[in-house]
């Protein structure tokens, strides 16, 4: 155990202090994505700044669908996306040309078509 000024800390496999179940800070979120954004691959990147592979691996994956490095509530109730008509209509649409067409690849056209945005795009129909 660590001291930290949040109380105990743990230390990981690759000698990085964390508190578990708390996110962590923003300053190292910031690094993260700045050496990715410099061709650093993720693997790289943990044991530089000593952070588990799959926490890097998070918040790229977070940053890459949000363009946040904020970390997610863990909890909570998510407020319902209600999909506009304009949205449903679209998505009527696309399925009329293409019934076979998955839902990630109506979300991606959805996307494509600038018919929503990456904040708006509906999870599941």
């Amino acid at each position: 155990p660590v001291s930290t000024p949040l109380g105990q800390g743990r230390v990981n496999q690759l000698g990085g202090v964390f508190i578990n179940g708390r996110p962590l800070p923003n300053h190292i979120r910031h690094k993260i994505v700045e050496m990715a954004h410099h061709g650093i691959r993720p693997c790289v990147i943990s044991r530089q700044l000593r952070v588990s592979h799959g926490c890097v691996s998070k918040i790229l994956c977070r940053y890459q669908e949000t363009g946040s490095i904020r970390p997610g509530a863990i909890g909570g109730s998510k407020p319902k996306q209600v999909t506009t008509p304009d949205v449903e209509k679209k998505i009527e649409e696309y399925k009329r040309e293409n019934p076979g067409m998955f839902s990630w690849e109506i979300r991606d056209k959805l996307l494509k078509d600038a018919v929503c945005d990456r904040n708006t795009v509906p999870s599941v129909f």
